[in-house]
């Protein structure tokens, strides 16, 4: 018995469209879910090591991408290490240990002159690295135009952790 040519094409309609939604499903839950707190449209990466307290290594498929925080300096390791460095470096390996997970996500320029990928960083849990880094007074903010998505929270941070002497502010 032959099926009538309406309910064929109704049939094979309802097939494919079948067949999309499972596609799209599946795909959809092959994306890590971003989580609480983290903005839309930021990407998850794998960090490979921290390089100082504002500069890590991600990997990208099979490539290393230098990524350096957007808005913020931590005091330098090297030549000599300048006070509060060790403690900004270990901060960041705390927030961004070897082989977790991060979320990043760019601003107005994607890399800056040494080809460093320019980013914002949260942790699995929501946390803001840079205004953390910040907050706790590890980093000082650094304003540098266009890249200012997050400057007035940076700038708060700062007056807050400078006005309770917190990390290099009581110390250094």
């Amino acid at each position: 018995m032959s099926v009538p040519r309406p309910r064929r094409i109704l049939l094979g309609a309802a097939i494919v469209g079948l067949l999309i939604a499972g596609l799209w499903l599946a795909s959809s839950s092959l994306r890590e879910p971003d989580p609480a707190g983290v903005p839309e449209g930021a990407v998850a990466y794998t960090v490979e090591r921290v390089v100082d307290g504002d500069t890590l290594v991600v990997r990208d498929g099979d490539d290393d991408v230098r990524v350096r925080l957007i808005g913020i300096d931590t005091p330098e390791a090297r030549p000599e290490a300048e006070c509060g460095a060790d403690a900004a470096t270990s901060r960041l390996r705390e927030l961004a240990p070897d082989g977790g997970r991060i979320w990043m996500i760019g601003d107005r320029e994607p890399v800056d002159r040494y080809d460093r990928a320019l980013r914002y960083l949260w942790t699995p849990d929501g946390m803001f690295v840079n205004e953390a880094l910040v907050a706790e007074g590890h980093a000082e903010t650094l304003r540098i135009p266009p890249n200012t998505r997050y400057a007035a929270a940076l700038a708060d941070a700062e007056r807050t952790a400078k006005a309770q002497a917190l990390g290099r502010w009581g110390s250094c």
